[in-house]
């Protein structure tokens, strides 16, 4: 058992591999057994050893949710708002350091590892912001004597189980809200990306959430995803990735009428009509399509041409490659 990664995670930039744990009822825990994470552009640099976590660890981590979840919820809006506040805050002022880790597993530009840390943080703050948004009807009824009282509730235990392209602010997206509004988490992230994954939890697991609140659950969709969502312990799921995954889900959701929010990838058109300026054209179709090496859900697949500016559009096309 270790107490705590923030060590770990201090020499995460240097060649040295890393030894790290899922986070489970508020402790850090070594799995059955450990997974390679391989820098995609260099494939001689072994990031670290990831623990993948057993049925029974997954089993502790459910249970622990379930029993932290109601303490969270009752936790004071400042309490929470606060926390949440933290993580964003201290995410975007380590966007270097974690902007280099997440580049350096997941293979995208610098830059744009960087960017995706510090929009991260932002969602932690916007969703600090939205707990003390407060939300609700108040109306009379058609009886008398009787008031209508709508407000949010929180749903329960919600399982998050998040995709390679975008590490950390796909699952930050999910996350936060999930946090603010008093649900408790279990994180399953793509097994390609588990640096970034224990980096997050490792800044969430000092901002003071009870025991159990948040828990990181690493390992393969088919052992650890696959057991995740078929718990009917589990109160909603939120996934994001294929479409042949997002419908297995669906199907072990509908079977304990479990909550389910699905964001897949699909083919996407980009259309260029007769009055379009193709200088414009052709600069918004390479970047869709090539943006992030092109690993994106939303990325440009298909263009969908008008005829009378097919040759145009071809022609300037050509031009924008060979330069």
């Amino acid at each position: 058992m270790h107490s705590a990664c923030e060590p770990v995670l201090k020499d995460s930039l240097n060649p040295m591999t890393l030894e790290t744990r899922n986070y489970i009822a508020g402790e850090w825990l070594d799995g059955d057994n450990t997974v390679d994470n391989i820098n995609p552009s260099d494939l001689s640099d072994v990031i670290g050893h990831f623990a993948q976590a057993s049925a029974a660890q997954l089993r502790d981590a459910i249970s622990a949710a379930k029993q932290a979840q109601p303490l969270w919820e009752r936790t004071s809006l400042e309490k929470r708002q606060t926390a949440l506040m933290g993580i964003g805050q201290e995410m975007m002022a380590r966007a270097d350091d974690l902007g280099e880790l997440l580049s350096r597993e997941e293979g995208k530009p610098f830059a744009e590892g960087r960017g995706e840390v510090y929009r991260a943080g932002q969602f932690f703050t916007y969703y600090a912001a939205e707990v003390l948004r407060q939300i609700g009807d108040n109306a009379d009824s058609v009886r008398d004597g009787v008031e209508v009282d709508v407000r949010r509730e929180a749903v329960g235990v919600v399982a998050i189980v998040s995709p390679w392209n975008f590490p950390t602010a796909t699952a930050a997206w999910k996350i936060a809200p999930a946090l603010a509004f008093g649900n408790a988490v279990i994180w399953k992230p793509a097994n390609l990306v588990p640096a970034s994954a224990v980096a997050l939890t490792d800044i969430i697991s000092r901002h003071g959430l009870p025991a159990g609140t948040f828990n990181l659950v690493m390992g393969s969709g088919r052992s650890v995803g696959q057991q995740l969502i078929e718990s009917p312990e589990i109160d909603a799921i939120s996934f994001t990735g294929s479409v042949p995954v997002g419908r297995g889900i669906a199907v072990a959701a509908a079977a304990n009428f479990t909550r389910v929010q699905l964001e897949m990838g699909s083919k996407n058109a980009l259309l260029v009509m007769d009055d379009a300026d193709m200088d414009s054209a052709v600069a918004c179709a390479l970047n869709g399509a090539f943006g992030g090496t092109g690993q994106k859900c939303t990325a440009s697949s298909r263009l969908v041409v008008h005829a009378a500016v097919h040759d145009d559009l071809c022609r300037v096309w050509w031009q924008a490659l060979k330069r």
